[in-house]
């Protein structure tokens, strides 16, 4: 269990106490995006574990997407918040916004990289992680987009 306790500390932990602050801002951007995030990144993280494009420590046998889990309910549907809170109460432009979201969730996986936490496997790269993120959080954007164009308003706060 201790060995999984950074990936709960820094993959959800930290991320929500940080959102609950911003959860006032824009609730309806993390009630909205947060779920079709966190299913984004479990698919992308779930079929890279089953075909062994990496493995993400603790290896935890029968069941190595466990160990992601924290950051695929925490960081990933944060980031995704703000990525979109950017966009939509910010008025930034969306494909910025994206590279730039992916850009930072690369470095942050990246540093977990040189950490020893984290390994790639079968010509999986750094670089590969980037398009990923991209692809990640592009599908949010879509979704957003639909959202948008079937008259959510994700500007309305409290």
């Amino acid at each position: 269990m201790g060995r999984i306790l950074f990936n709960i500390l820094i993959g959800f932990v930290v991320p929500w106490l940080l959102g609950l602050a911003w959860f006032k801002k824009a609730p309806t951007i993390a009630i909205l995006i947060s779920p079709i995030s966190a299913i984004v990144s479990t698919i992308i993280n779930d079929i890279g574990y089953h075909v062994d494009f990496w493995d993400f420590t603790p290896k935890i046998e029968d069941d190595e997407t466990i160990s992601a889990l924290p950051f695929d309910i925490g960081l990933y549907p944060l980031a995704a918040c703000v990525g979109i809170y950017w966009i939509d109460f910010k008025k930034k432009h969306p494909l910025g916004v994206l590279i730039v979201l992916s850009f930072i969730l690369t470095c942050l996986e990246y540093i977990v990289y040189l950490l020893g936490k984290l390994e790639y496997n079968h010509g999986w790269t750094i670089g590969w992680t980037f398009v990923s993120y991209f692809i990640a959080v592009t599908s949010v954007y879509g979704f957003y987009a639909l959202a948008r164009k079937h008259g959510v308003n994700f500007t309305s706060i409290k």
